[in-house]
């Protein structure tokens, strides 16, 4: 699907593409913990850049700048934030999706150990379903 026009949505839309790229590669060397790390980025930028491109002009510094803090790692908070801004629905598969994401957390750098191989695949096939909706949403 196309780039997002507004440049910050393209910022976060290009990043959350390398990021799930490396998380691909962490995946096939068997690094599960960083690639589950980097594919919970994935749905975070996604989804910032979902909000970017669905806000006016206007409005996209003051969405920047609610995205500070703990609470803009929150994919359920990211959701309702897209939700608001679009006045669009969520499909309820995607919700679930996005919902299984709740384990997710910025903290995953300090875990030390590795998850089981077929955890991480779940993890990533969870997320390239959120990544195929959003992306047919820019």
């Amino acid at each position: 699907m196309g780039l997002p026009q507004p440049l910050e949505a393209r910022l976060y839309y290009r990043a959350g593409r390398q990021r799930f790229d490396d998380a691909q590669l962490l995946l096939r060397a068997d690094r599960t913990t960083g690639a589950i790390y980097l594919a919970g980025y994935t749905v975070e930028c996604f989804l910032k850049a979902l909000v970017l491109a669905s806000v006016p002009s206007g409005t996209r510094r003051q969405v920047l700048r609610e995205f500070r803090g703990q609470r803009g790692h929150d994919i359920e908070w990211l959701g309702a934030l897209y939700r608001r801004h679009a006045g669009a629905s969520i499909p309820a598969a995607v919700t679930r999706y996005l919902a299984r994401m709740a384990s997710w957390s910025t903290d995953l750098r300090y875990v030390t150990g590795a998850f089981k191989s077929e955890e991480a695949e779940q993890f990533m096939e969870t997320v390239v379903a959120i990544v195929t909706w959003a992306d047919g949403r820019m």
